[in-house]
């Protein structure tokens, strides 16, 4: 599919080459477009290579810029295949695939041995979600890998199994 090219696509794009570093909120102002329209468009312009986010954090807004001319705009894909099928790429939203979320979460355990944790400070050290700590962590007893220490407030310890776990990690 093709980068838009509409009236509006071409007001933001305009209106980012003035104003680069901009929230999308800002650019649909200086666009004169609704702001649901602007982060529509820019999502679909980034994934088109024709415009860039810097990600503004948990709860920071996202800003935008125009790439620079030594960047491609849109790279051709490669023609080869590759001979062993690869990771998942890190996606640029900052959503994790399958399973990273609970490794994290081993992680941030090993590296405090002893500690019992709460899902509230394990989210906080990953800057993650802390219902989805919760879940993660609620996977992670059902299988042996951590144990849940204290029910109110939940705490959780690393065990024997978890701390394997994340050492036969490559």
């Amino acid at each position: 599919m093709a980068a838009p090219s509409t009236p509006a696509a071409q007001a933001l794009l305009d209106a980012l080459a003035d104003r680069p570093g901009a929230t999308a909120p800002e650019l649909a102002q200086a666009a004169g477009i609704g702001r649901s329209t602007a982060t529509k468009l820019l999502a679909t312009l980034a994934s088109h290579g024709r415009v860039l986010r810097q990600r503004g954090g948990r709860r920071a807004a996202d800003h935008w810029s125009l790439p620079t001319p030594t960047q491609p705009p849109n790279p051709e894909p490669p023609t080869a295949t590759p001979s062993r099928p690869a990771d998942p790429p890190a996606i640029e939203s900052g959503r994790l695939g399958a399973g990273q979320l609970r490794q994290l979460v081993l992680d941030c355990l090993a590296e405090r041995p002893g500690q019992a944790l709460s899902p509230t400070a394990i989210a906080k050290t990953l800057d993650r979600s802390a219902g989805a700590v919760a879940n993660a962590l609620q996977i992670l007893a059902g299988e042996g890998a951590v144990t849940q220490t204290q029910p109110k407030p939940r705490r959780y310890t690393i065990t024997t199994a978890g701390d394997e776990q994340t050492d036969a990690r490559p």
